[in-house]
């Protein structure tokens, strides 16, 4: 549908109305503009007036008792906002929210509804991002196949000595997952290695090993956001279970890392996603068979930018 022109939209004699009080305030004091453009606001746009109002009576509370503003997630509760803000989820920190926000709450501290606008006392904007980023989604990937592949120029034609190919280091049972491969007898379920003695399934192009060896149309770089997709969208589905999501966590701390999107990522791609699961809920530290912790890869690539952000 075609839209009108904005002035349109308004009846005239608004913003002839408009018109004529902003000649006045050019006339005005400057003490009188904050009143007068106010007045403007709910003059032309009055459905946004009480909203305005609102944002500006928040911002100002949080300026007076030196905290920040966050906005109540689904699933979230006052000891998880406590812990990503303070880095402690016990009652007597999240008492301290809750009597800064009674008012908004209401009387029961577990009442905490989607899009509540409450205020931190003591915390600033930077502790709510608690990592400073680290470079940009391709930084990150770079950095993964060089740490997969142990040459700072990773190659896309490599194989370790387990039979984990590629840039990232696929596997049988990962490929298995995104489509690109059929077996019965892979490692992880009956052998001892990655033998790839299965099918190939013709996806994207790929229909052998040494396809998405050769990167066969950019292949590994698609195969390794699938990943991503796939790992996170399970690791949710299983903290839903117990009425969480990884928004949750981000922001917490595990054997003192702090929790970003693009650790979990790479820790899932390390230990799959039930690792990540395992040791958001309860603290439990798994390595691979090379003795790498899943904190290893949740402190080195933790901070990076994500299009999962």
């Amino acid at each position: 549908m075609k839209l009108q022109p904005y002035f349109l939209q308004y009846p005239i004699t608004s913003f002839l109305k408009t018109k004529i009080f902003t000649s006045t305030i050019n006339k005005a004091p400057a003490i009188g503009l904050v009143l007068c453009s106010s007045f403007i606001v709910s003059l032309v746009l009055p459905e946004f007036s009480d909203t305005l109002l609102k944002k500006s009576e928040t911002t100002a509370q949080a300026q007076r008792i030196n905290g920040t503003q966050y906005t109540v997630q689904p699933g979230d509760f006052l000891a998880s906002i406590a812990e990503r803000f303070y880095g402690d989820g016990s009652e007597a920190s999240w008492r301290i929210i809750y009597e800064a926000n009674r008012a908004i709450i209401g009387t029961d501290p577990t009442q905490l509804v989607a899009g509540m606008v409450l205020i931190i006392p003591g915390a600033n904007q930077s502790q709510s991002s608690p990592v400073d980023s680290r470079g940009s989604f391709q930084d990150m990937l770079l950095a993964l196949g060089q740490r997969e592949t142990g040459q700072q120029n990773p190659p896309y034609n490599i194989e370790n000595q387990l039979g984990f190919i590629g840039k990232y280091q696929f596997g049988e049972a990962l490929l298995i997952d995104l489509g690109y491969y059929q077996a019965n007898f892979y490692y992880g379920n009956g052998a001892s290695r990655n033998e790839w003695q299965g099918t190939w399934t013709g996806k994207n192009g790929v229909n052998s090993k040494q396809d998405l060896l050769n990167n066969q149309n950019n292949v590994q770089e698609t195969a390794i956001q699938e990943a991503f997709a796939l790992n996170l969208e399970r690791i949710n589905s299983q903290l839903q279970q117990n009425g969480l999501s990884v928004k949750q966590f981000i922001g917490q701390q595990r054997g003192g890392v702090v929790i970003t999107t693009s650790g979990i990522l790479a820790a899932a791609h390390l230990r799959g996603e039930g690792g990540v699961v395992q040791l958001l809920l309860y603290n439990q530290v798994s390595q691979d068979e090379n003795g790498t912790s899943i904190l290893d890869y949740l402190r080195e690539f933790g901070g990076f930018q994500t299009p999962f952000d």
